[in-house]
């Protein structure tokens, strides 16, 4: 019972896109939340301008599909790392398959779905001044336009204010700053008529300016230049200087419109707690990483989407408030793999000694340069392990989103039955072969349970349309899975009658407080 009347269930400071996602999160799930937001309006200037599958996913899940489609341009071929000689030194061809957006079009569109929920207010104009954690929930003190406080007590705060955040700076906690900085001048362009751009993304590694040149969205283009030695802030960061770097890519104020010009300082670094007690951290606030990989926004969300679902069951009372260390368990490491890329690829462009840049041309050019690491998985927290504990097979990895037909609907599977837990077999439905106690555990995280064919007469189970679930059962050995709510895998088996195991290994790490209880004493 709480000591003070709650206003919110959490409250969220910071509204930029992490915010937003987890007040959607959280509020379709029945939860009260607010936003403060210490600016008085949204900044409507791009910044960040690519998501990967994964989050393009997350943002489908609650936004407008078509209305996505529209503001989203899919990148089709490969990110690549020329020198000065257009030499190709590195591509990723992982990121085909992203898209480009602007920043404040996907903002827009989550202001919209908050706006059009009945759970989530938004506080715009609304400064976090002050932070106190007591026993039951935490007091947000925060100051409005007319300079007036109000003290807003809620059972979780969560940051989503960005790199500078205040928040953090209220947890007292140590951060990590691993010294890989630079000051690049940001230009977004809109161009007054189409241009074939070839590449259309690409680095280019030229020492005399090393420069970044890529989408900013349909109708937008994005160029980003290196601060050089000779140079100052100051100097860099004008419309004249904007312009005059421009001139080489034929742009001119007669051809184009800069929408907006500015110098960052690219950081590597991270907040070592991500919670302390009711308050937590999430996005820039947690991490911050190089630009070169494009995975600063696209980690805050994977933030957001892991941590909705987690606050989701100790808010419910299901699971105890510990059950939310395995948000830092599992999303740190990740996010840490995602710094460590971005920084190999910020220490093959950041060159602007003409020795150095050679030498690093040929080690990309004769294959001597280490290789790139793979995109990482989750291998930490809420994941099946061998007998070794390890993740095994595909656990810790995005699940497949491939279309299905059911029920005369017909799309991603998780439109077609739901978000939340899944339990997705090719042999038989999953419930048949489970336990009363399994299925009751099951049904109390809301869990689906999916049969898929690719019997396209089959009226009872859910129909694979394109083939692409039974392919990818068949390429990797297994018959059953379980998926949980942020899409990641669980676990899988090889045999269908395995899945029994596999729900005792989730009871074991979900242990449902009250409901696990009267299971054992069924």
């Amino acid at each position: 019972m709480n000591t003070y009347q709650l206003d919110f269930d959490v409250s969220i400071v910071g509204c930029g896109p992490v915010g937003k996602l987890l007040a959607i999160e959280l509020g379709r799930r029945g939860w009260k939340v607010g936003i403060f937001e210490r600016f008085h309006s949204p900044y409507h200037l791009p910044r960040a301008v690519v998501m990967d599958p994964e989050i393009k996913r997350i943002l489908a899940s609650v936004c407008n599909k078509e209305r996505l489609d529209k503001i989203t341009e899919p990148v089709r071929d490969l990110y690549e790392w020329r020198n000065a000689s257009s030499q190709t030194l590195l591509s990723l061809p992982d990121w085909s398959e992203a898209s480009f957006f602007s920043q404040p079009e996907v903002e827009d569109m989550l202001e919209e779905v908050c706006n059009s929920s009945p759970k989530i207010q938004i506080y715009m104009g609304h400064e976090a001044v002050q932070l106190s954690e007591l026993s039951d929930c935490v007091q947000l003190t925060v100051k409005d336009q007319e300079d007036k406080e109000k003290i807003i007590t809620s059972r979780y705060v969560v940051g989503c204010d960005g790199a500078n955040s205040w928040v953090r700076s209220n947890m007292d906690i140590e951060v990590t700053d691993l010294g890989f900085s630079y000051d690049w001048l940001i230009v977004d362009v809109i161009p007054h008529e189409e241009r074939e751009w070839k590449p259309m993304n690409w680095q280019l590694c030229d020492p005399e300016r090393p420069t970044t040149i890529v989408s900013g969205g349909p109708g937008r283009r994005r160029w980003e230049f290196m601060r050089l030695p000779s140079e100052t802030i100051e100097q860099l960061n004008c419309a004249e200087t904007a312009w005059k770097l421009l001139e080489t890519w034929n742009l001119t104020p007669d051809n184009a419109t800069l929408e907006r010009h500015a110098v960052y300082t690219f950081r590597a670094r991270w907040a070592e707690t991500w919670r302390k007690g009711r308050i937590l951290l999430a996005g820039d606030a947690a991490h911050l990483m190089p630009p070169f990989y494009g995975q600063g926004m696209n980690s805050g969300m994977r933030d957001a989407k892991n941590l909705g679902w987690k606050l989701d069951l100790v808010l419910s009372g299901k699971v105890e408030e510990a059950f939310l260390d395995t948000y830092q368990e599992e999303r740190k490491p990740h996010a840490l793999n995602l710094i460590n890329s971005s920084i190999y690829l910020g220490k093959v462009i950041c060159m602007a000694d003409p020795k150095e840049a050679a030498a690093r041309d040929e080690a990309f050019l004769t294959d001597n340069a280490p290789p790139f690491p793979e995109f990482p998985k989750l291998t930490d927290g809420i994941l099946n392990r061998d007998i070794n504990g390890v993740p095994t097979s595909l656990v810790g990895v995005v699940s497949l989103p491939a279309k299905v037909h059911y029920q005369e609907k017909q799309g991603a599977l998780e439109d077609i039955v739901g978000e939340g837990w899944k339990i997705i077999s090719i042999k038989e439905d999953p419930q048949k072969i489970l336990s009363k106690a399994q299925l009751a555990f099951l049904n109390e995280l809301d869990t689906q349970f999916v049969h898929i064919t690719p019997d396209q007469s089959s009226s009872q189970a859910v129909v694979d349309v394109d083939g692409e679930y039974t392919k990818y059962f068949k390429e990797n050995d297994i018959e059953v899975l379980i998926v949980r709510p942020d899409y990641y895998v669980f676990g899988t088996a090889t045999v269908h009658s395995e899945l029994p195991r596999l729900v005792d290994g989730l009871s074991k790490q979900i242990h449902l407080t009250e409901f696990a209880n009267s299971l054992e004493k069924a």
